[in-house]
């Protein structure tokens, strides 16, 4: 289960964001490629057995992770750059290392916590979620009561909360307690900035946004609480009327009447607005209230730079999704507005008070405040994002986790390696169809028949890609469009070979995204696909056997399920486990959305009497 487990928190996280990277901006605030630069440098292969469990060495050089292969489980460690292995398979699930020197690691349950770079637990393992930024890491942990705790670059305990700690910013937090008081604390858990607002944005550079009310007038304040409204926002203070909103000066003269829908405070002259009609259209205007770019755009926000993030015109009439704004190609605007770039980029964020980290799905560099190329920072050749990690960079490049320096040398790429029996290993390969779409799926390596090799790579391939049958938008609904994200594992257990499948898709313009969790079984010497019926001597006995058990686990809760039984031909999706299998179901298949997918654990024991153990399938992993 420690893959499952691995590729379940990567769907998570696809479906708390609803994005698999596109269009990717920053929405709080609101040079020449140097071609001799090292671009791309695949993992290491390891050189030595792994050491013994208890064997803990230590390495200065960066350290790459990788699985495994025990049974239907994966375990995960980490080797230096030369393939050295330097803390042995013991994890459920591995991160690469912050420059800091912690990494986020699960145990075999799938709780989280941070190693240091001997592998040593620095926190112990029992977050779901953890989460690192502005040298803090904040661990979340569910249950009866919701606890998060934060810990600084050493590992160091900071302080505890009983509900949630917002992410850390400029040293500061936001916190609203329960007695109504608001504001900002520090990394040891003390509020430092009580305020009377009701709403805050995380300090950027100095400056935050924060409003007497919820959705209403913003102004921007200082780290000691000063409003700047005179010193950034040109005078000008935002006021609301019947829900629309305008401005006026500090004697309370109506300078601009209110008639927008959304609005921002001036900044360096300018702020970003929106009307309704069709859609929500944005603009920019000045500090007269003219238009100095027309309100005809799906979104634009503020890059920390002071450049303009955009996003694309709308086209006409046609209603678009709200959430479209997200995965739409932005374009760049010169923070004096004299310059843009063409919409194409497909990922973009700021990588600090100076430049913007942009990628156009083959490239990835840096522009400043006038657009103009930092020639001091690399290009990279890829998709992704590769952002601010201390003194390096550290992001994504086409699926794979990357480390370099400021100079574009790649210190680590996560591939993920995988060591299976045999000496046979496996890669991950990205594949985006679509703008706003990724597919990973593994490549086998090391087979000695390499005719069977490209075989089951074949298979792997069709079955992930398999998801994606999207083709062409509708003309008159260009707007309706899939968001597909797939993970994929590949495990061998001695002459069976396991494709998993972790897939999120989500329509635009729909309620909710929907999960699959897909399971296929090979035989590798042959290539043959096995379904549940080749367990089991009389297929109709052993699916029969299976729904009995699944009834027993429903009526445990029957209130969660549409009825209290299954039927034997709904026995069709299986995952096997190392002392058993587990049968489950597709979301709303036999219980509501909100159960996810059902799944119930049968143990080999008390299904051993129908196994086929003569069988090609239950030889091929026994």
């Amino acid at each position: 289960m420690f893959r499952r487990s691995s590729i379940l928190v990567s769907l998570l996280l696809v479906m708390t964001m609803a994005v698999t990277g596109c269009g990717r901006y920053t929405v709080e605030e609101s040079g020449t490629r140097n071609s001799e630069l090292p671009l791309a440098t695949g993992s290491p292969e390891p050189t030595v057995e792994p050491p013994a469990a208890d064997e803990k060495t230590e390495s200065e050089g960066e350290l790459t992770p990788f699985a495994q292969n025990r049974g239907f489980d994966l375990v995960y460690g980490y080797m230096d750059e030369a393939g050295n292995v330097v803390i042995p398979p013991q994890y459920g699930s591995a991160e690469p290392f912050f420059a800091c020197g912690l990494a986020i690691v699960g145990d075999t349950n799938g709780k989280l916590g941070l190693i240091d770079r001997t592998g040593e637990f620095v926190v112990s393992p029992e977050a779901d979620f953890i989460t690192y930024g502005d040298g803090v890491f904040i661990a979340q942990i569910y249950g009866e009561g919701t606890i998060a705790r934060a810990y600084d670059e050493n590992g160091e305990f900071l302080f505890e909360k009983p509900d949630y700690i917002y992410p850390f910013s400029d040293g500061l937090s936001r916190v609203y307690r329960e007695d109504g008081s608001a504001g900002y604390i520090d990394k040891s858990g003390n509020m430092v900035l009580e305020l009377p607002y009701k709403e805050f944005s995380i300090f950027l550079d100095g400056v935050a946004r924060v409003s007497n009310k919820y959705g209403g007038p913003t102004i921007l304040i200082d780290k000691q609480g000063n409003d700047l409204t005179d010193k950034l926002s040109s005078g000008l203070r935002m006021v609301e009327e019947n829900s629309l909103f305008g401005y006026e000066d500090k004697d309370g003269n109506r300078v601009i009447e209110p008639r927008f829908r959304i609005a921002e405070p001036f900044r360096n002259g300018f702020a970003i607005v929106a009307v309704d009609g069709v859609n929500t259209s944005y603009g920019i205007i000045d500090t007269q209230g003219n238009y100095v770019l027309e309100p005809e755009y799906c979104v634009i926000r503020r890059a920390r730079n002071g450049s303009f993030i955009v996003g694309e015109k709308l086209k006409g009439d046609l209603y678009i999704p709200p959430m479209y704004e997200e995965y739409s190609k932005k374009a760049l605007f010169s923070s004096d507005l004299k310059r843009n770039t063409e919409w194409i980029f497909v990922e973009l964020d700021s990588l600090d008070e100076k430049y913007t980290c942009v990628s156009d799905g083959s490239r990835i560099y840096y522009l400043d405040a006038q657009l103009n190329r930092a020639t001091h920072l690399p290009e990279f050749s890829g998709r992704g994002l590769m952002l601010a990690d201390g003194s390096r960079l550290r992001g994504t490049i086409d699926g794979h986790i990357t480390v370099a320096d400021r100079a574009g040398n790649i210190l680590m790429r996560d591939e993920g390696l995988t060591l299976l029996e045999g000496g046979v290993r496996t890669r991950t390969i990205t594949w985006y169809p679509h703008d706003c779409s990724a597919i990973t799926y593994t490549v086998l390596e090391g087979l000695e028949d390499t005719g069977l090799q490209d075989e089951l790579n074949r298979i792997i391939e069709e079955e992930a890609k398999g998801y994606w049958s999207y083709q062409e938008p509708d003309a008159e609904d260009p707007y309706f469009f899939p968001i597909l994200d797939v993970n994929c594992s590949v495990m061998i257990n001695k002459d069976l070979m396991h494709i998993e499948l972790g897939v999120y898709e989500y329509w635009l313009g729909a309620a909710h995204g929907g999960y699959y969790w897909g399971n296929t079984y090979v035989n590798t010497r042959d290539g043959k696909i096995y379904t549940i019926d080749d367990l089991f001597i009389s297929p109709e006995a052993g699916r029969k056997r299976l729904s009995e058990k699944v009834t027993e686990g429903m009526q445990e809760e029957p209130e969660r399920y549409f009825q209290d039984y299954v039927e034997p031909e709904q026995i069709q999706t299986f995952h096997l486990e190392n002392d058993g299998l587990i049968i489950y179901f597709g979301e709303y298949e036999i219980a509501p959305y909100a159960a996810g997918l059902p799944e119930f654990y049968i143990p080999f024991s008390e299904i051993m009497d129908l196994i086929d153990t003569q069988g090609d399938f239950w030889k091929a992993f026994n």
